[in-house]
């Protein structure tokens, strides 16, 4: 990955969180959505998004939710980056279950 992607991948990750943060409020109430990491492709046509997801019994669903709210999701981003980026990705949202395999994993230990 250039330095220029990765770049541009952490300014998608820092000016996305709040975007996901507020919006979801509206559309996944008492849940937390948090941006984990931002992969951007080196044209900018795609960026994969990983996703934390808590207080959720079904995370795949409330995925799901975000996925049917990516065009809003990404207008916001535009009016927020647009002036800084000329493309603005397509957004792909996929969950990051590294904090699920953390806790598991912490549990095992404290069963031994």
């Amino acid at each position: 990955m250039s330095l220029r992607t990765e770049k541009i991948s952490r300014a998608l990750q820092r000016d996305l969180a709040p975007i996901l943060s507020r919006y979801c409020t509206g559309i996944l109430p008492g849940e937390l959505i948090t941006v984990i990491e931002v992969k951007a492709t080196a044209d900018l046509g795609l960026a994969k998004v990983y996703v934390s997801v808590l207080g959720s019994k079904d995370k795949e669903k409330s995925l799901l939710v975000i996925e049917r709210n990516n065009k809003e999701i990404r207008q916001e981003l535009a009016r927020e980056i647009g002036k800084r980026i000329r493309k603005i990705p397509e957004l792909n949202f996929y969950l990051d279950n590294s904090l699920d395999n953390a806790e598991r994993i912490n549990s095992l230990l404290n069963d031994l």
